[in-house]
């Protein structure tokens, strides 16, 4: 009967321990959980293009880019932003057939948290090079109402 009680109290701990850290996580921003509200989607090809959102809305930015060259793209920060980051821009291949330095598309998503107006500028640069222009920019002007 002992033995089933430490049996019990091992579980509880590791419940109870997922829970805290579940919770910790999230607090922090560090879990990731499926957005289900509708997106907006932009290319690269859309660049100084105006969006609108609604507050909830989650804004998809897809960017050509070649991470064999080096280069990747970085967002510019904002003061009094009205789009929250949702993760880590996400890096897909393009279907190369087994050919290397095809290049792919860089996934950044957004979530339209307050309304508001907001740029988004993201440069196109090798993260060493120091002093050195971006290869590319794009902009986006985005309105949430």
């Amino acid at each position: 009967m002992r033995r089933w009680g430490l049996v019990l109290l091992g579980a509880a701990t590791a419940v109870f321990c997922g829970v805290a850290y579940g919770s910790l996580a999230e607090q922090m921003g560090a879990t990731e959980r499926p957005l289900t509200t509708p997106a907006v989607t932009v290319v690269t090809e859309q660049t100084g293009g105006q969006v609108s959102l609604k507050p909830g809305a989650v804004l998809e930015v897809r960017l050509q880019a070649n991470h064999t060259t080096g280069y990747s793209w970085i967002v510019a920060p904002v003061a009094n932003p009205v789009l929250m980051r949702h993760g880590t821009a996400k890096y897909e291949e393009h279907n190369s057939a087994g050919k290397t330095g095809v290049g792919g598309v860089e996934v950044w998503r957004f979530k339209a948290i307050k309304a508001g107006r907001q740029g988004l500028q993201f440069e196109y640069r090798r993260p060493w090079e120091k002093n050195v222009p971006p290869a590319k920019i794009a902009t986006y002007s985005v309105t949430v109402e």
